[in-house]
């Protein structure tokens, strides 16, 4: 992710300066306690913001990147301050909205969480001269002395950011401490709307994100089926233990795996990248797609890469046209024809009335290892309005990522030592040669969520 330098107003830095104590931290990686157990924090039932933020996306067609999100409650300080973050496991900082501040750009509504440093006995700052500035977050830092403050903007995808400066505190997860996390405290943030949200926390490959500072072995999450009005849905992660872990939806017992692929040179090294080698249609194979579709090209685009914080699926858009003709023709072939054919090739919509009767096609994603992602109806169509129901997978002609909708209904379990993609799936779609399904789910430090979606934001 692109990461610029956003200079801070005079008074906000000197506004930090006071709150913040004089010692310089020492910049070290987390210690993990041994004795870490399994906490659950319950989940907020928030449903009704997916449907009706994701309405508004399609609605608008798409000229906005939205924002599914996954939401916790993180812990941040002594005595411990409840910030509500955003799961995003394609950015790599953990920040909040931090301290006051009259003077900064802050577009977040009133009332929005505001972590506060002086109320913390065990917030540090990060000098300039610290590894932690000079190496694991690229770019110019607003650095004229050692001693200055380490400072930071953050880019979401193409277009709000925020900006602030780097400090550690100790974050808890229920009685569990651990020291020296870094975290961005920021004073201006450029985004509208977090939906409650005071920040962000990274899980992406970055050095800087909860997994990489924790030193997460895997992390799972199970994002609740829209349709589902007693499904919750649950984030959790792993510092190593092999104990069993009751998830949503663990009646599924057929699991796929995919290795994740590791970036090339022109990518952005910090994304999960997966192989994706064809789509199923009611079981078969679709072959009209072109062969390498969803190949990464020599300068870094194509690809597939996996998102908590978009709610629609990107397909390349060679790969799309093959499934919209096939849809198109399957629908047809029932003498149902879509309501925007000729006007709109980068969306298919069908009247909601004739939809609800039809028997409408049931699509697979085909991953390298063969191992076939089985979806629902709910996963790739929504309705809208104007009595209209729509595919929510969109053309690209940068690459493919498959977002919220698309992985909702599944424990999704990223294994970062393995380097594998685990997914359940509802049946037996897994094709020969897949491997066989973990007998086991580790023991996770868990945090069970709210659900939401944010407001549009720019992808490509």
């Amino acid at each position: 992710m692109a990461v610029a330098l956003t200079v801070a107003m005079a008074a906000s830095l000197v506004l930090l300066l006071l709150l913040l104590p004089l010692a310089q931290a020492t910049v070290s990686s987390a210690v993990i306690p041994e004795n870490a157990k399994t906490i659950k924090f319950m989940a907020k039932d928030v449903r009704a913001f997916i449907k009706e933020s994701a309405k508004d996306y399609m609605e608008e067609n798409a000229q906005q990147g939205g924002s599914g999100a996954l939401v916790f409650d993180l812990s941040v300080g002594t005595s411990p301050q409840t910030l509500p973050v955003v799961m995003d496991i394609t950015s790599e900082l953990v920040w909040a909205q931090c301290v006051p501040c009259p003077t900064c750009t802050r577009l977040t509504p009133p009332g929005t969480p505001t972590f506060l440093p002086n109320n913390s006995d065990s917030v540090d700052r990060v000098h300039c001269a610290s590894k932690t500035c000079g190496r694991m977050i690229p770019g110019d830092h607003g650095c004229d002395h050692d001693s200055d403050l380490c400072r930071y903007a953050e880019d979401f995808y193409g277009a709000a950011n925020t900006s602030g400066f780097l400090i550690t505190d100790t974050f808890s997860f229920g009685t569990t401490p651990v020291p020296d996390m870094v975290f961005g405290c920021s004073l201006d943030v450029m985004e509208p709307d977090l939906a409650g949200a005071s920040g962000f926390a990274g899980f992406s490959r970055g050095a800087l994100s909860l997994v990489s500072q924790l030193d997460i072995s895997s992390f799972t999450y199970f994002i609740a089926p829209l349709d589902d009005p007693a499904g919750e849905s649950v984030v959790s992660w792993s510092w190593g233990a092999d104990d069993d872990l009751d998830f949503a939806g663990a009646q599924m017992s057929i699991w796929g795996s995919t290795p994740l692929q590791a970036a090339t040179e022109n990518q952005n090294p910090d994304l999960y990248y997966v192989k994706l080698t064809g789509v199923m249609v009611d079981g078969q194979l679709l072959t009209s797609i072109p062969a390498g579709t969803f190949n990464v090209q020599a300068d870094g685009s194509g690809g597939v890469f996996l998102s908590t914080t978009l709610p629609v699926t990107y397909l390349e858009v060679a790969g799309y046209r093959a499934l919209r003709r096939e849809l198109v023709s399957r629908f047809r072939s029932e003498g149902m024809a879509p309501v925007n054919i000729a006007s709109d090739l980068g969306h298919l919509c069908f009247l909601t009335e004739d939809f609800t009767s039809a028997k409408v096609p049931r699509l697979a994603l085909v991953f390298d290892g063969d191992a076939a992602m089985e979806l629902k109806v709910e996963n790739y169509f929504l309705a809208v309005a104007g009595g209209q129901t729509c595919l929510t997978i969109l053309p690209s002609r940068f690459g493919s990522v498959l977002g919220v909708l698309l992985q909702a209904g599944r424990n999704m379990t990223y294994d970062i030592q393995g380097g594998q993609l685990r997914f359940q799936t509802t049946t037996a779609m897994v094709v020969a040669g897949a491997p066989a399904p973990p007998e086991r789910v580790p023991l996770m430090i868990m945090a069970t969520l709210l659900v939401l979606l944010l407001g549009p934001r720019s992808l490509f």
